[in-house]
Order: structure tokens, then C-alpha cells, then sequence
């Protein structure tokens, strides 16, 4: 199974990047053939194809970011990772979920 189709996704990779390739700390890598964002190097979000998974957010965090935008638990293969939030977004939709990202990013800082 490939997670992550380039042709599909690099739009939205190359605006997620403009935006946090500069914040402090901020390094990246392919996990599992993925685009993953990682701060002191703790992963606070990822791309798969068509969408973005954000890592570090608290239990309201993920309400909150479900009301915007329509969320649901990142499945791994056969495991399900509930703490995760998955996102499926185009570029335009990338504004209001910024956010989270952000608080994502400062949560792996603090880890």
C-alpha cells in the first residue's frame, strides 16, 4: 500500500511547506515513503495523499478542528491511531487548519 502519491499531493505538501519549513526547529523527512514535519524531533505532522495528518493535539484540539474541517483517526494498516487526526484537504482549505498545525508543532516542542 502506498500512502503518499506526489503527483497527487504536492500542491498541497509545497503550501504546507511555504509555511512551516521557517518555524524554528522545524526539520522534515519520508516516513514510510510520507513527507513527515518534525520539531526537536518529535513528528507533529505528516502528509498522505490528499491530505495531512497532525500528530500532537489534545482531545479538545481534535473537537475544536472537527467542527471546522471533518476529522477522523489515522489508520495505520490494521491499527488505528485515534490521537491522530486526519485530514483530507486541498491546498485552499489549508488556511483554517493552520492553526492546529501550529499548536501540534508547539506540543513537540514541549515533549
Amino acid at each position: 500500500m502506498k500512502w503518499y502519491v506526489e503527483e497527487e499531493t504536492r500542491a498541497l505538501r509545497e503550501a504546507l511547506e511555504r509555511e512551516i519549513l521557517s518555524w524554528s526547529q522545524v526539520t522534515h523527512r519520508k516516513m514510510m515513503g510520507c513527507p513527515c514535519y518534525m520539531a526537536k524531533g518529535k513528528m507533529f505532522a505528516g502528509l498522505v495523499t490528499g491530505g495531512m495528518v497532525i500528530t500532537k493535539l489534545t482531545q479538545d484540539e481534535r473537537e475544536e478542528l472537527g467542527k471546522i474541517h471533518p476529522v477522523k483517526p489515522f489508520q495505520a494498516g490494521s491499527r488505528t491511531l485515534k490521537k491522530w487526526a486526519h485530514l483530507i484537504l486541498e491546498p485552499e482549505d489549508l488556511g483554517k487548519v493552520m492553526p492546529y498545525v501550529r499548536a501540534s508543532y508547539e506540543a513537540a516542542l514541549k515533549s
